[in-house]
């Protein structure tokens, strides 16, 4: 869904869905895990059946080469050390070591292709021990025409080890190829588990397709249930989200409209108890809860706030002159230049007749007389145009307490009246701070 709210024309179309579309799809549902398990196990099976085989039929290519050249090179490395010792021809040394130098390149290779197979490692161990043993042998003999000595007759019992030792690795390559065997029958079980698991996961989201339409209707129908008690207990800020089916969607749809209506009303209903019908700040009545609430959050956060009390000088004389309707135009316009002075958590209320309080969160003396002050001269700056065209302007006096714990509730009022009424006596148009 985007930000716009609009489902898109999937998400139409799935709501869209009657009872008998969703059976259906319930069903739909119930059989793609089997067709999705049966794929898996099929490519499963595949993968792991032919890779081992692939891999060891490799290796063992690889192997065979190595130990054919090996196994030359020690029919040679027999002959040219026999004909050494017989002769003592020089040139059947130099065929020794070129032999041997391709004997260390063949095991080299041997140990790189079967690095992968931790059970020719100590096959290969052996074979290299073997061949140590070996060139050292080949190294004792010496030319004896004539006969054999005790150095020959021990490499020619080395080299015959060596070459079962080489010969080992053949058989471990058979070894290898049994388990190759032996994993692929593995393979089988396993598939053969699979099976069984499939068919009974089949049941098991058969089961969960029926539950899940048993749950459209059912929960469905319990949320429409628990949103009318909800209403009818007095909790209006919580809608009734079905989706599912469409027929009980619209119910709930039409129930969070009229829900939305009652919700309407009421706050309109809440704020105009709350709002001072002729200038639009908050009434006495909000004032005196709002009090309360200043008092309780500043003994319990330790936290000031100042109480400012307004009120418009000679009024009455103003009323006198000019008609209770220029009054009431001139009351309206303090009162929004009184608002617009208000910083975001201030709030500005209609105390009663021509006076005004503002309770300012958080400031201290000097704090909430810098802004009484600046209000008080925004107020005497301001030029109020009266109904017949008339330019006026009015100035008010300001009160100020600050609450402290020291200083019971009721007090606090009391305090910012002391200030407002020095403030006149000493001549209006100013503030004035007590507490």
């Amino acid at each position: 869904m985007d930000k716009s709210g609009d489902p898109g024309l999937f998400g139409r179309w799935f709501r869209g869905l009657s009872l008998r579309a969703w059976l259906i799809v319930g069903f739909m549902m119930a059989l793609l895990p089997v067709a999705a398990l049966s794929a898996f196990w099929y490519l499963d099976y595949r993968d792991q059946l032919r890779e081992p085989f692939r891999q060891v039929l490799h290796t063992q290519h690889k192997v065979s080469l190595a130990l054919e050249r090996i196994q030359g090179n020690l029919w040679d490395i027999a002959t040219d050390v026999n004909d050494f010792a017989q002769t003592g021809d020089e040139s059947y040394r130099d065929r020794f070591e070129a032999a041997e130098r391709d004997i260390a390149v063949h095991l080299r290779d041997l140990e790189m292709i079967t690095e992968t197979y931790p059970s020719f490692d100590p096959v290969l161990e052996g074979v290299r021990q073997q061949w140590t043993l070996l060139l050292q042998a080949a190294s004792d003999v010496a030319p004896l025409p004539g006969g054999a000595d005790q150095p020959l007759m021990r490499f020619e019992s080395v080299i015959g080890e060596t070459g079962k030792r080489v010969e080992s690795i053949a058989e471990s390559m058979r070894l290898l190829n049994e388990e190759s065997h032996r994993q692929a029958l593995e393979t089988m079980e396993r598939l053969d588990r699979f099976a069984a698991i499939a068919g009974v996961l089949a049941l098991v989201f058969s089961g969960i397709g029926i539950f899940i339409i048993d749950q459209a209707l059912i929960r469905s129908t319990d949320k429409l249930v628990e949103g009318a008690m909800l209403v009818a207990g007095g909790t209006r800020n919580r809608e009734i989200e079905v989706q599912v089916p469409p027929e009980l969607a619209s119910v709930a749809q039409a129930f969070n409209t009229m829900l939305k209506q009652i919700n309407q009303q009421e706050n309109a209903l809440s704020a105009a108890a709350r709002a001072d019908g002729l200038t639009g700040l908050y009434n006495r009545r909000e004032f005196d809860r709002a009090l309360d609430e200043a008092i309780a959050v500043s003994k319990e956060s330790g936290e000031p706030f100042s109480l400012l009390m307004i009120d418009v000088d000679h009024f009455k004389q103003f009323n006198d002159t000019h008609g209770h309707l220029a009054g009431d135009d001139a009351l309206r316009q303090v009162a929004d230049t009184i608002e617009l002075s208000a910083r975001e958590n201030d709030r500005a209320y209609r105390y009663g007749g021509e006076e005004f309080a503002m309770i300012l969160p958080g400031l201290r003396t000097y704090e909430a007389t810098a802004i009484a002050e600046r209000l008080c001269n925004t107020i005497a700056a301001h030029t109020l145009i009266l109904p017949d065209g008339q330019k006026q302007s009015l100035t008010v006096s300001i009160g100020i307490s600050v609450f402290s714990p020291r200083v019971s509730p009721p007090n606090i009022i009391e305090l910012a009246d002391r200030a407002l009424y020095a403030a006149k006596m000493e001549g209006r148009n100013q503030v004035k701070v007590t507490g």
